[in-house]
């Protein structure tokens, strides 16, 4: 009897580990591309806005199916974010609204560290540190409706894989492979009142060259697509200053090594609060947190972050 346990427990730690990795190399790329309240507003035409971020991302409980797995586990990441965005007016006619049809080509660029330990990994210690993979995106408002207070806009997000990756590491921030994320986002305003909702779908690439920790042996990542919601209700505390309440689904995304499914798919929920303040005409100012509220598999995880944006 107690060698079934004993392996029954080996295959949950074995689950659990690939879990760990697969999900905490990750989430650096994640949680960059989380939009944030009123992002889906194009500024004027010709408007330069360079955007820097900082996270601080931690989590202390794992879960496997729905069920705390291990209660000693320690992840940390720090990630800093430059994104310069240019918003170009192509026509004066949208499909709806009198704003024109606006495009704003943009790019992630995404650096920092990360560090996870504890039972899971058998007490060892796992880090990375340096550039992640950048992203290229730009959002194009087909529904450009200011009097209406009406936005609707299409992003496509590209993942290119030139990150700093290494296939003897258990932790990397970037991912060697090509991501292709699709995102619809719409905002309407009812006086100081605004409602965003985001629906997004991610696809991904092979890894081919991907280092199975639980067995140390070089594998094929493969990953389904992973599906996400995000909802943020906002609204002005006065003309300088405004609040955000948020709310982040994502479903699916579950891995696989070399053909065999893992069984760590997402299924996770968090809210979070926004307050934005601008700084003379040029300059706003974010704080922001988020935590997340139920995970089916992975970590669970507490974000804080700022973001500094200057209009040029």
């Amino acid at each position: 009897m107690s060698e079934q346990i004993q392996a029954k427990a080996a295959v949950v730690w074995k689950k659990i580990a690939r879990a760990v990795v697969c999900c905490a190399a990750m989430a650096a790329s994640g949680d960059a591309w989380a939009a944030d309240a009123r992002d889906y507003i194009p500024l004027p035409d010709r408007t330069f806005l360079f955007v820097t971020y900082a996270k601080h991302i931690t989590g202390n409980k794992l879960y496997s199916d729905g069920n705390q797995a291990s209660a000693d586990f320690n992840l940390n990441q720090n990630l800093g974010i430059f994104r310069p965005v240019y918003y170009t007016k192509l026509g004066d006619r949208a499909l709806y609204g009198d704003g024109g049809l606006v495009l704003d080509p943009q790019m992630l660029f995404i650096f920092g560290e990360g560090h996870v330990d504890g039972a899971a990994l058998n007490q060892n210690s796992v880090q990375a540190s340096g550039i992640a993979d950048p992203v290229f995106l730009a959002t194009l408002w087909f529904v450009n409706a200011p009097k209406d207070q009406f936005w609707i806009g299409f992003t496509p997000y590209v993942t290119v894989p030139i990150g700093q990756y290494s296939s003897t590491r258990s932790l990397n921030l970037g991912s060697n492979r090509w991501a292709v994320k699709t995102e619809f986002g719409a905002v309407k305003g009812f006086g100081n009142f605004n409602v965003d909702l985001n629906v997004n779908a991610e696809f991904y690439t092979a890894n081919d060259n991907f280092l199975n920790a639980a067995q140390q042996t070089q594998v094929r990542l493969t990953q389904n697509p992973l599906f996400g919601t995000e909802v943020h209700l906002s609204y002005d505390i006065s003309k300088n200053w405004f609040v955000a309440a948020d709310y982040f689904f994502a479903a699916g995304g579950e891995t696989k090594f070399d053909g065999a499914a893992n069984n760590n798919s997402q299924l996770t929920n968090s809210v979070g609060a926004s307050f934005f303040w601008l700084l003379g005409t040029s300059n706003q100012l974010m704080l922001q947190y988020r935590q997340d509220v139920s995970v089916r598999n992975g970590p669970s995880t507490n974000n804080f972050g700022a973001r500094w944006a200057h209009f040029f």
